[in-house]
């Protein structure tokens, strides 16, 4: 370990050499805090580096966020779905393509995929390639794509269909198809993996995929300006950290937060230079890795712990942080589907989409538990919907319009 963290500060410490030499982003940010990458002489020094955010890249002029020697024009290019926030173009070369690929078939294979096995990807259009790497063209890792906005019961003849081994989808998505499944008694499809990403589960819908699919489902943190960051193991206890592509920080009140503690993660992508993201806030809340050893053998060090969007937190009449977690909704009989919204510290709206057993006894449960978690002073309004939007086939289940 001690010898891979020594390479991940040499590659951190040349990346930032890089990108203040190549990029006039980078170049304009350091000169504007009086940084230079000579400054940086040891580990300690990290936090000397200017950290960057989404809003950063979005009011720079792109053409000033790619490095010299690379044309946007014959860049790779794909969008964020801007669950979280507005969306942002992030570029990258077929090279960085095929690496983020490797990095991705390592969880998998990690986890026992094997080359054979037959995949079916819930996404989003937005996510279905035009392309074939040449070992899909020979037979390996043949891959289905299902549409993560068709109606679940329809998703799930698809699977029947595709008869997959393998399963990675939206987590939402496969929430929604657990739901179907119970609701039918039985599943067409027994895969032998699942593997989830694009959201934080929760324990009470990690175990109805995991009781709908009789699996123990793996998730994976990703985000489409990194890739995948942290996943799970067949253990699953907690998340890897890929730290031999990335440089892991987790912030609390402007320090580096102690093993165990809650805090901001801060990434910095080692691989890629067309467009650097260095001490990147993703906004993710985490806890700080612990370096004891997993069960499984795996060195990388886990995260216990996954919070939420540091955006999806809710607020208390008096201001308290309140963790979406600790909220069963989703248990709640009559529930398939949820999401809360705050207008303000004194108001919530709680949209209830119907599932079996709804009735008006459901309304009144679910007004009644938030009162309980959320304490007193709020006004609760829980509404029954036809359809809970989703963004890029992804669901958001906690919004707050509090500015913060």
């Amino acid at each position: 370990m001690g010898e891979l963290k020594a390479e991940q500060w040499k590659n951190f410490c040349e990346l930032v050499n890089f990108a203040y030499t190549n990029v006039p982003f980078y170049r304009n940010l350091y000169d504007q805090a009086d940084f230079k990458p000579s400054d940086l002489k040891s580990p300690d020094d990290l936090g000397r580096v200017p950290k960057t955010r989404k809003a950063l890249y979005q009011q720079a002029d792109p053409e000033s966020l790619i490095s010299r020697g690379y044309s946007i024009d014959k860049l790779l290019r794909r969008r964020t779905s801007g669950s979280s926030g507005s969306p942002l173009n992030v570029y990258y070369t077929p090279a960085d393509r095929i690496y983020r690929t490797i990095l991705h078939l390592r969880i998998l294979f990690y986890n026992g995929m094997r080359f054979r096995d037959r995949m079916a990807h819930i996404s989003d259009s937005r996510n279905v390639p035009n392309y074939r790497y040449d070992f899909q063209k020979l037979g390996f890792l043949p891959k289905e794509f299902i549409y993560a906005a068709d109606p679940a019961a329809e998703q799930l003849d698809q699977l029947g269909k595709i008869n997959p081994a393998v399963i990675y989808s939206y987590a939402s998505s496969m929430v929604l198809l657990s739901s179907e499944v119970e609701k039918r008694g039985h599943s067409p499809v027994k895969p032998r993996l699942v593997f989830t990403t694009g959201e934080l589960l929760n324990p009470d819908d990690r175990e109805l995929i995991n009781r709908a699919f009789s699996v123990r489902l793996r998730d994976i943190l990703g985000i489409v300006e990194m890739g995948d960051v942290a996943w799970q193991c067949p253990q699953v206890q907690g998340y890897h950290l890929s730290i031999d592509s990335l440089l892991a920080e987790v912030e609390s009140d402007g320090k580096a937060a102690e093993p165990g503690q809650a805090g901001r993660l801060v990434l910095t992508n080692l691989h890629s230079r067309a467009m650097p993201f260095i001490r990147y806030e993703v906004g993710d809340v985490v806890t700080a890795p612990r370096e004891e050893p997993c069960p499984c053998g795996c060195a990388f060090p886990r995260i216990d712990v996954l919070q939420g969007r540091a955006d999806d937190w809710l607020y208390s009449a008096d201001g308290k942080r309140v963790s979406p977690l600790i909220f069963v909704i989703a248990s709640i009989p009559g529930v398939q589907q949820y999401r809360m919204i705050q207008k303000a510290y004194d108001h919530i709206i709680v949209e209830i989409l119907p599932g079996v057993g709804f009735n008006q006894e459901t309304l009144k449960n679910v007004e009644k538990h938030v009162h309980e978690v959320m304490g007193p002073g709020m006004r609760i309004d829980v509404k029954q919907v036809e359809l809970i939007p989703q963004q890029s086939g992804k669901m958001r289940r906690v919004i707050s319009e509090i500015e913060k």
